[in-house]
């Protein structure tokens, strides 16, 4: 990613306590119910310690990475995977970037725990960004530690995040960004979503970004999404900042 990296950087996603019995809280007064050692309770128990896995793959028009195109504006095509047990998390995923030199692909590794705190979903974890065939001089490789937290408010979702690095895409200094988000359920398929977002760099050259757009389920397993991004003044960096619309296919599996 070109992160707006001074040497040398699509769709968004949202991340149960168990109730009892009709959705009312479990209660120790309560009759409960336990399972008899069967074969089917015991695929249940198995089922409890097993990872649940997810993947998807995403094609869009433009790679935007906090309101910065890292494919020169063409095309650029996503592959993710993730694996969560019991509130945790592991993902790994793949994308094409496009810097002017030899670096043609970008691979980022997560990890992470999603609980939930008196109503507020959290994610707190870690994120690696790497890049593969680096030239000789360019280490651009950033691990960031992240804090997300959202909230649903009926059809609608708020929440905010930050990253942090105390090595900014081989700058050598520290990188914080903050972002606030925010989600409506038009209907249950089109859903519209935006956020606003402060890049800081101790280097300088921060920035402020921002996006909005529309995203609609097809299917439970497939999606469309047109997102506008816009960044404050960023000349440095050419066509790479400033308004673009971009475009996305997403399939989930």
């Amino acid at each position: 990613m070109r992160k707006i990296v001074l040497c040398a950087a699509a769709l968004p996603a949202l991340i149960l306590a168990c109730p009892g019995a009709n959705g009312a809280p479990a209660d120790s007064s309560m009759p409960q119910l336990t399972l008899p050692n069967t074969p089917l309770a015991e695929a249940a128990a198995v089922a409890d310690t097993m990872p649940t896995f997810t993947a998807s793959v995403t094609g869009a028009s433009n790679y935007i990475f906090r309101g910065v195109s890292q494919t020169e504006n063409d095309p650029a095509i996503f592959g993710s995977a993730r694996a969560t047990l019991s509130g945790f998390y592991a993902g790994a995923g793949m994308e094409n970037v496009d810097f002017h030199n030899s670096i043609a692909a970008e691979y980022d590794l997560s990890a992470g725990w999603t609980p939930k705190v008196e109503g507020f979903d959290l994610d707190l974890g870690i994120v690696r960004y790497g890049y593969v065939d680096e030239p000789a001089h360019v280490h651009i490789d950033t691990t960031e530690i992240k804090a997300i937290v959202t909230h649903e408010f009926g059809p609608a979702t708020l929440g905010a995040a930050v990253f942090y690095t105390p090595n900014y895409f081989g700058t050598g200094h520290d990188g914080e960004y903050f972002e606030g988000r925010a989600a409506y359920a038009i209907t249950e398929k089109l859903t519209a979503s935006g956020a606003l977002g402060r890049q800081l760099i101790t280097t300088g050259a921060s920035y402020t970004t921002w996006n909005a757009g529309l995203g609609f389920a097809i299917t439970k397993n497939f999606g469309v999404d047109v997102h506008y991004y816009d960044t404050e003044d960023q000349s440095h960096l050419g066509k790479l900042h400033g308004s673009h619309v971009v475009g996305a296919i997403k399939a989930s599996f």
